[in-house]
């Protein structure tokens, strides 16, 4: 049996017994467990040591950013002018301003773990009624894809849910400055450019299965292909180029094949679909939830012949179905039922931690004998 290092199993456990103490003890929310675990995920992920598959990378990218790319050629990127720079911008801007002021690489995570962190958890207290609930959702595992490993479309993601302020306010001129800026560290935010009217589409509980039913039909077709011409004649160059460079991977290009992703999904299925009434009733502001929700999944299995896509395009959508509407519908429920579902999350969370750590943990160095930390590295 494999265990993720101590840090991270005290931090589960510590959201474990705040999510009991938040539901049945208190029963409110408070921001101090919400701020602890913030912390600790920052300092954790912010000072890891060759830590999360993609470090590597970014680490030797680092002074690539600085030594081979000007300010002028930011500049043109954050235009949309065409520039030999595959990055984009604003995560090149931030490498280059470090290195330049002679920071460590540790400053580059650092920094992005301070801001995506601070977005989603800012956002996850102002609209949820069990906020430790919804963090420990995101904690195990989208923590260690993203904050810990994909830095960059962490940070797009965490963009796109702080831009969710914005949404409810139809406040489309912020909420359009908050997709820009999104692009600007990973160009996949641009799937979450609909969410603005998604949001407002009428929806039951005929209509969630309806959805999903249609984009299972509609996968083998790779309908997703027809978007590249419309991508080329409208979108970015950075945009287009991932768009292409993603369809014809012969790693990542490759179908998903059925999974624990699929079995996860299910779950989540039938939860939207049997409390969904509840939600609507008890949750203010469910409905927009519930629909970014439900397009996540839509977009999964429309473009399950596509990996790479079925992962990463709806992975701000996604966010909302685990984080936002988990808890919600816990909130809803009522007494009894309350206590089954949140004890069948908690359930759920404890299998998570075990199979990232199994399948995940030793290949990303989370494990005690791997990972390594800048704050107490000999």
């Amino acid at each position: 049996m494999v265990f993720l290092h101590p840090v991270f199993t005290f931090l589960f456990v510590f959201m474990a017994v705040s999510s009991y103490l938040e539901l049945y003890v208190l029963k409110k929310k408070t921001p101090f467990f919400l701020i602890i675990a913030g912390v600790l995920m920052i300092i954790f992920s912010g000072f890891r040591y060759f830590v999360g598959a993609d470090y590597p990378i970014y680490r030797n990218l680092y002074s690539g950013f600085s030594l081979y790319t000007t300010y002028k050629d930011v500049l043109d990127k954050a235009l949309f002018i065409p520039t030999s720079e595959q990055i984009e911008w604003i995560y090149v801007f931030i490498n280059k301003i470090l290195f330049d002021i002679g920071s460590p690489f540790y400053m580059v995570t650092f920094v992005m773990v301070l801001m995506s962190i601070s977005l989603k958890f800012t956002t996850i207290y102002q609209n949820l009624a069990y906020p430790v609930l919804g963090a420990f959702m995101y904690f195990m595992p989208l923590y260690f894809f993203e904050d810990s490993g994909q830095i960059r479309q962490g940070m797009g993601v965490a963009i796109c849910v702080f831009s969710y302020r914005y949404i409810k306010a139809r406040n489309l001129p912020m909420f359009l400055l908050m997709m820009y800026i999104a692009l600007g560290f990973h160009k996949t935010a641009v799937a979450f450019l609909p969410a603005y009217w998604i949001v407002k589409i009428p929806m039951n509980k005929a209509r969630i299965i309806a959805v999903i039913v249609i984009a299972i039909l509609l996968s083998p077709f790779e309908v997703y292909r027809i978007f590249g011409s419309l991508i080329d004649n409208i979108g970015s160059q950075d945009v287009s180029d991932g768009f292409s460079g993603y369809v014809n991977d012969s790693q990542f290009g490759q179908s998903v094949a059925f999974g624990l992703a699929d079995i996860i999904k299910i779950f989540f299925i039938y939860i939207l679909y049997k409390f969904d009434e509840d939600g609507c009733r008890e949750v203010e502001y469910y409905e927009y939830m519930r629909n970014l929700a439900v397009f996540g999944l839509f977009l999964f299995y429309i473009f399950r012949g596509n990996r790479i896509f079925a992962i990463r395009l709806p992975g701000a959508y996604m966010f909302f179905m685990s984080v936002f509407v988990v808890p919600s519908i816990v909130y809803a429920a009522k007494t009894r039922v309350q206590r089954v579902l949140h004890t069948t999350f908690l359930v759920y969370l404890f299998l998570m931690y075990f199979n990232f750590s199994s399948n995940n943990g030793k290949g990303g160095n989370f494990t005690t004998d791997r990972y390594r930390n800048y704050l107490w590295l000999n």
